[in-house]
């Protein structure tokens, strides 16, 4: 009776294992992609056919987990053996090489020519220790006809025949260094949508022409900013966003003219972001004037580093609320408050204009580094009374704040009054995944 149980046990298993089995080749990559390499290699002992299936697999991600608790040495002869036993082409591949020590990076090389002759078109090269020897990308990379490119603590060096990747769609790039001499500074991205630059370097000379771009962001970059002029023919852009560590100076005509002309080319902005440095441009008495006027599709704002204490940033928000009436979303993270700093006590949201003014179409406010301050509830205020669609606010306490404020707090913020019934307060500890996650940029 015992035999016969077990014997129709395996005969249920087996029956479940070959309906697995006879599912599309495609469906079985596609499960597997959602398992770690560890558990997508352990269904290659099943059977022959699943060992040809696991090396079939167009897509290759060694994330920073499954590399970093490994040695070097472990790492590369796993990486290496899993390609060297490939079948078919690797049309996606993610690796990253931080414990790669750079006298090694030859290993890394090869990985890359084995991928540029197999059909790679998405390739993602992670180095999380920036202090470390940059990884060089080699000559042969430039000439794959890649549609996503992700690189982080590398050299950007393409032969003088490079021209651009055509087929490439999204280009995300951080601490990547340019060595480029005039025959490559100026790259043709006809298919690029998605353009990314954090704490780049040698960005001066570069000019790249993208007609279908949409989404272009800078961050930290510093003086050495990349050439806007050809982004001006970007009629597509959607998103845009500018982020800077360094004070821009009001008396620079051209970083204000620069910003100004930008945004009045990009009739369909829906999505800007901001600096505290770039938001005061449109504080100054020329700035303001020249606020550009025809964003009407603008519904999300995200300003960056923001002082609630600040009069010109105030001022410059304030000017932003009165000129953009389809805004829909305001996300601000506020700037690290100092020892001694002055709170203002003034509020100009009842100024002449402001105190009678109808955010009508507006929906979500989220505020990361919360503090409390007066500025700031006397904004979260003036918003609770001039938003009759407003739904959410989303107050991410900074971890300065001690339990008592914050139930002192969330006490006076229930006594405000508000447009709209449906309104609901959050108020919660921040943390960097809650500040990306609590209101999505729509």
């Amino acid at each position: 009776m015992a035999m016969t149980d077990s014997c129709k046990r395996l005969a249920v298993g087996r029956d479940k294992l070959d309906r697995l089995t006879d599912l599309p080749i495609n469906v079985i990559h596609q499960i597997q992609e959602h398992m770690s390499i560890e558990d997508a290699a352990r269904m290659s002992v099943l059977s022959r056919t699943w060992r040809y299936i696991w090396a079939s697999n167009p897509k290759l991600v060694f994330d920073t987990k499954f590399c970093t608790k490994r040695t070097s040495s472990n790492t590369i002869d796993i990486i290496s053996t899993i390609l060297l036993q490939h079948h078919g082409s690797v049309k996606t591949f993610l690796v990253d090489i931080s414990v790669i020590h750079s006298s090694q990076h030859s290993v890394v090389d090869r990985w890359m020519l084995f991928l540029s002759r197999n059909g790679l078109v998405d390739l993602s090269l992670q180095k999380q220790n920036s202090g470390s020897a940059p990884y060089k990308l080699p000559s042969y990379v430039y000439d794959v006809g890649l549609e996503r490119l992700v690189l982080s603590n590398s050299i950007f060096r393409p032969l003088c025949s490079f021209r651009g990747f055509h087929k490439l769609r999204q280009l995300n790039l951080m601490r990547v260094a340019f060595e480029l001499d005039v025959a490559t500074s100026s790259l043709w991205m006809p298919s690029l949508e998605i353009l990314q630059f954090t704490q780049c370097s040698g960005l001066r000379f570069l000019n790249i022409y993208a007609p279908k771009l949409y989404c272009l962001y800078l961050s930290g970059c510093g003086t050495d900013a990349l050439n806007m002029g050809p982004f001006m023919d970007c009629g597509k852009m959607k998103v845009f966003g500018i982020v800077s560590q360094e004070e821009v100076s009001l008396n620079r005509q051209d970083k204000a003219m620069k910003l100004t002309d930008l945004l009045n080319s990009w009739p369909n902005l829906s999505h800007l972001i901001l600096c505290r440095y770039f938001l005061k441009i449109f504080a100054s008495d020329t700035g303001a004037e020249s606020l550009p006027m025809c964003l009407n599709r603008l519904r999300c704002l995200y300003l960056w580093d923001y002082n609630f204490d600040s009069k010109d940033q105030t001022f410059a928000l304030l000017s932003i609320l009165r000129s953009y009436p389809n805004l829909k979303t305001l996300r601000f993270l506020s700037g690290q408050r100092k020892k001694g700093d002055m709170e203002v006590d003034v509020n100009y949201f009842e100024g002449p204009g402001y105190g009678t003014q109808r955010l009508n179409n507006f929906q979500a406010l989220q505020i990361s580094n919360f503090y409390g301050s007066r500025a700031e509830l006397l904004f979260i205020r003036f918003i609770l009374a001039s938003a009759p669609l407003l739904q959410k606010v989303v107050l991410l306490v900074d971890t300065s704040v001690s339990e008592s404020q914050s139930l002192k707090i969330s006490k006076e913020l229930m006594r405000f009054p508000r447009a709209s019934p449906k309104s609901e307060i959050i108020f919660e500890p921040w943390t960097i995944e809650q500040a990306r996650t609590r209101i999505g940029l729509v």
